[in-house]
């Protein structure tokens, strides 16, 4: 967002009412897998220790307000104690912005399951930069792609030699 200060009064263009920026952003379908392997040192906020400790993962934080309807999903809250050892895997399908300029953040939140579930106290919130993580992987397996390719290149020049 750009802005400025002027002090006579200028006529700015502005975009259509109907215009949607979410149609000017391309996006892909991706599968989304995470391998949860717990949480370590949780600190209760109340006077009661954890129990069982969960996260939440916000879903819809990925997708714009006009986008696809999807479910948030969430851990089982099994392990007890401040250190639960979950060892569990969320997998989803999503689609995601392509440019690094627009891409999200899961907002996740952790809660803990006390009383049989009549009470859930948030224990602390984080954020997974999915965006990153996917443009880190891509530049990875680009880069390991170039790097066979150059050792099949190699092997096929010393064939090529022998011959």
């Amino acid at each position: 967002m750009s802005f400025t200060k002027c002090t006579d009064e200028y006529l700015f263009p502005t975009p259509a009412a109907d215009l949607k920026l979410s149609s000017l952003v391309d996006v892909r379908e991706m599968t989304v897998n995470m391998l949860i392997l717990g949480l370590r040192s949780l600190a209760s906020p109340g006077i009661l220790p954890v129990k069982k400790a969960f996260i939440k993962f916000n879903i819809k934080s990925l997708v714009p307000p006009d986008g696809p309807s999807v479910q948030n999903i969430q851990t089982i809250p099994t392990a007890p104690g401040p250190n639960p050892t979950m060892n569990s895997t969320m997998k989803f399908m999503i689609p995601l912005p392509i440019d690094s300029l627009y891409c999200p953040r899961l907002s996740c939140a952790v809660y803990d399951y006390i009383f049989r579930g009549w009470n859930q106290p948030l224990i602390g919130t984080f954020t997974l930069p999915i965006g990153e993580l996917m443009h880190s992987l891509a530049l990875e397996r680009k880069e390991e792609t170039q790097a066979i390719q150059d050792i099949v290149d190699a092997i096929d020049k010393i064939l090529k030699s022998d011959i």
